[in-house]
Order: C-alpha cells, then structure tokens, then sequence
C-alpha cells in the first residue's frame, strides 16, 4: 500500500491517532518530507470534498475527516515545515473564525477544510474570535484574507467591528474580507465594506479565488 492510500484510509475512517502516529513514523523514517506528506493530505481532502459535493458522502463523514486531518496538521506537520526551515506552497493565507458571542462551528470548519484541499493555509481561530484576535493573527501570519462567520443574528455586528477595528488601525486595505453564515447577505456584506459574502463552503473558496485574483 502507498503512503497516499494508507493516509487516505486513516482520514477516511477518521483514525486521528493513527494518522498521527503513521506520519511521524514516515519523517522519521525520511520516506517523505512534512511538505510532501501536506500535499498527500490536501489530495486526499480534496477527494472527500469531491464526494461531499456528489453526493456519495454527508456533511457528518466531511467533518470527521477534516478534524482528522486538523490534528495532524496542527500537532505533526506544521512544528516540522517550521522545524525544516521548509516553505509550504499555498495559494494564499486565510484567517478565518466564527466571531464574538457566537459558538456555531461547522460552517466555519467547512470552509476551512475546502480552502485547504485547495491549496489554501489555513488558520482555523475557533469560535468566539474578537476583533483584536482576527487582527493580530492576521498580522502574525501575514494574511491575505479574514473570513468571518457569524450563525446568530445578535453576533452580526461583531462583523462589522472587526472591519470597524481594521479601519481605526489603518490596515483595512491590507486584507480581504469576507463574510458568511445563515443570517447574512450580499446587502449585509456591502453594508458593512466587507469585500464579498458567500452562502456555503463550496462559495467561500470560488469567492476568495476570485476576490485575490482581482487583487
């Protein structure tokens, strides 16, 4: 069996300790570079996204993958790029969290395991991110895009504070933002001078495809 098929068994039976464990053994027997070992995964994410959008599997099996393949990630792959010295290939940094006052968390994590099996570097803040937190993680990473989700009406606003913020320290024009979940809108997106609004996962990454092109 390849290391591409035995990583797509482990994420496609959602065996994150075993998925860790395999890629450490894989750096520590040099079979794989971390790098190489993050390209094989966003292979195998993009073909659970495939199936997802077919129709062959649901949103709870697009879930247990995705946080699969975030514990690895986060734990095994990212500490040895950083560890290597190596530059991972990405089409772009993405901050993304569900904002204040609102806990709701699996739009939020479909985005970001779809920019992902995109090409995408993704940092997955969690729920109730303040403005300042979105900021300065953006700053940290050098961002290229701030998404912000919002699944409650009474958190819509903290939307808007977090480009309020961005406008009172003179960075607004420093990252794209977009805006998504159940109770928004283009109209709320433009209200507020976010720089684009997307109604599902699938969306969300076209948008910011789109949105960097134009620069």
């Amino acid at each position: 069996m390849s290391i591409k098929e035995r990583i797509k068994e482990l994420v496609v039976e959602w065996d994150s300790e075993g998925l860790k464990n395999y890629c450490q053994s894989i750096l520590k027997k040099n079979d794989a570079t971390a790098s190489d070992l993050l390209k094989i995964i966003g292979d195998v994410m993009k073909f659970v996204g495939d199936q997802f959008e077919n129709e062959d599997i649901f949103l709870p099996e697009l879930i247990g993958s995705a946080e699969t393949v975030k514990g690895v990630i986060d734990e095994v792959l990212d500490p040895a790029i950083r560890a290597a010295g190596e530059e991972k290939e990405t089409m772009g940094k993405v901050v993304i969290g569900t904002v204040e006052s609102d806990v709701h968390s699996i739009g939020k994590d479909l985005v970001g395991s779809f920019l992902f099996s995109n090409g995408f570097e993704v940092y997955n803040l969690g729920v109730e991110v303040t403005a300042d937190q979105f900021i300065t993680k953006a700053e940290e990473v050098s961002a290229d895009v701030i998404g912000l989700s919002s699944l409650l009406t009474m958190s819509m606003d903290f939307q808007k504070q977090v480009i309020e913020e961005l406008n009172k320290r003179g960075l607004r024009d420093k990252y794209k933002v977009i805006v998504g979940g159940s109770p928004t809108s283009e109209d709320w997106a433009e209200q507020i001078g976010a720089d684009g609004w997307a109604d599902d996962a699938i969306e969300a990454v076209e948008l910011i495809k789109r949105i960097m092109k134009e620069g």
